[in-house]
């Protein structure tokens, strides 16, 4: 992972940026993991399979269409991203996942890091982070992500000073 142009310190590719390293660590144990069980093997791809839904729930919604309106990333490529993670998606359900594709995974990810997140740095204006930002939250209520709402944190610290 690269942080050569700041775009992590702009909240929403910091999260698709410490998403990317749970990814990448939970695919690396689906690939290479010696498991006691089956059942603990089926419950570490369950686990990669749910993750990688939320995250690409986040780049479908926010990150792919906000830098294809801004003309820094094609149509056809933001298609080819995506069917990038239906195939993960695929080899996980059939129990396919192994070293090739972590390899094919782990360059996904560097292509959306080198390009895409440093393209939406210098791209993007605050309108475009507030609704990356609202397609990261309405997507943790989708799959029920614990998260607090700025409202609620404010209320929270009225309430500790008192």
């Amino acid at each position: 992972m690269c942080d050569h142009c700041g775009c992590r310190s702009f909240a929403p590719i910091a999260e698709l940026t410490a998403d990317h390293e749970h990814i990448l660590e939970l695919a690396w144990r689906v690939a290479e993991g010696e498991w006691p069980d089956e059942p603990s093997r089926q419950a570490a791809r369950a686990e990669l399979n749910r993750f990688l839904d939320l995250h690409a729930v986040k780049e479908e919604i926010g990150l792919y269409p906000l830098l294809i309106g801004t003309g820094d990333l094609e149509p056809d490529r933001c298609d080819g991203l995506e069917a990038e993670h239906r195939e993960v998606h695929d080899l996980l359900d059939r129990d396919a996942f192994d070293r090739k594709a972590y390899f094919a995974l782990a360059a996904h990810i560097e292509e959306e890091e080198m390009e895409l997140f440093s393209g939406a740095r210098f791209a993007f204006g605050d309108q475009e982070w507030e609704e990356m930002a609202q397609a990261h939250h309405a997507t943790d209520h989708e799959f029920g992500v614990p998260h607090t709402h700025a409202k609620d944190a404010v209320e929270g610290a009225a309430a500790t000073a008192r």
